[in-house]
């Protein structure tokens, strides 16, 4: 072997050797651009579960950076309000809907500082807020509309920066429940109406999954008996929201596991007897009458989160 061929092959082998010992996973395999975490060019609107609360209720958004390793420096991203999102997306996708995202009243929420810091190491980082709920409505969409300003370092992505974050209003009894209840006909007695003693009869079962929607911190409504309570089970936007004045009934904590029983609109709803009801164990044991028209009728059972 020639000396030159054997300088040549030594150094392919260190050469070689170098490659095998550079792991690619230790560089950045992807182009680093920031974006707000949960949106999306497709669905620009994430909802945030928020309490009912006369006190002040944490919320968040988050940025995050793209890429196959943390970064190595502080990043700081600054958000702006988006005042045109929530117009915009009413226009192109809530034109036909029963109620449309309203902007958040200023007064009504609280963001200490637009800018946050993804730290060195770490990957995303979130802009804390507060938002005072206690007098929001339960059949209002409210929300906020972010976008990414400007960012310290790092390319703010062409999409996915622009977050419409709806509030959706909880409390400690509202979510997702099985009716599991009897509906009486009721027929007058000699006692009745003076004691309360009605006789029950033509008993109808009633079971189905029934939601239960916050009103307030510590009340909820559903829908009476097993009747349809979404909007696809009306012929139109006025008549979803006059079910939802003629047929919810409402419990409101008094004290301890005793609840009230109500209508949600007492002229619209005729509850003749406000019966009783319990919660215990994530359910509801009640009974209550009310009229439809000159008849009496009483249901009685439980709803089971």
């Amino acid at each position: 072997m020639t000396k030159k061929l054997f300088v040549m092959l030594l150094l392919i082998a260190t050469g070689t050797l170098s490659c095998e010992d550079r792991n690619p996973i230790d560089e950045e395999q992807y182009f680093k651009q920031l974006y707000i975490v949960g949106s999306h060019h497709t669905q620009i609107v994430t909802k945030f579960d928020i309490q009912y609360s006369a006190a002040p209720q944490s919320a968040y958004i988050s940025v995050a950076i793209g890429g196959s390793l943390n970064v190595d420096h502080d990043v700081s991203v600054t958000l702006a309000h988006n005042s045109s999102a929530i117009e915009w997306y009413n226009n192109k996708y809530m034109w036909n809907q029963p109620a449309r995202y309203q902007a958040l009243d200023a007064s009504l929420y609280s963001i200490p500082s637009m800018t946050t810091t993804i730290k060195a190491g770490k990957t995303y980082a979130r802009l804390p807020f507060t938002v005072n709920t206690g007098g929001l409505h339960c059949d209002s969409l409210y929300a906020l509309a972010f976008e990414i300003a400007s960012a310290s370092d790092y390319t703010v992505a062409a999409v996915d920066t622009m977050l419409i974050l709806n509030f959706n209003l909880l409390n400690s009894y509202s979510g997702s429940y099985q009716l599991s209840a009897v509906k009486y006909a009721l027929e007058d007695t000699a006692a009745a109406p003076a004691t309360g003693e009605w006789k029950e009869t033509l008993p109808i079962a009633l079971n189905a999954p029934r939601a239960l929607t916050a009103t307030g911190e510590h009340k909820v409504r559903f829908f009476n008996e097993a009747k349809a309570e979404t909007r696809e089970g009306y012929e139109s936007n006025e008549a979803y929201f006059a079910a939802i004045d003629s047929a919810c009934v409402t419990f409101t904590l008094l004290e301890g596991d005793l609840f009230a029983i109500g209508a949600w609109k007492p002229l619209a709803l005729d509850i003749a007897d406000a019966g009783r009801c319990t919660y215990a164990n994530g359910a509801f044991t009640f009974w209550y009458d009310y009229m439809d028209k000159q008849a009496r009728y009483r249901i009685r059972g439980t709803l089971k989160k």
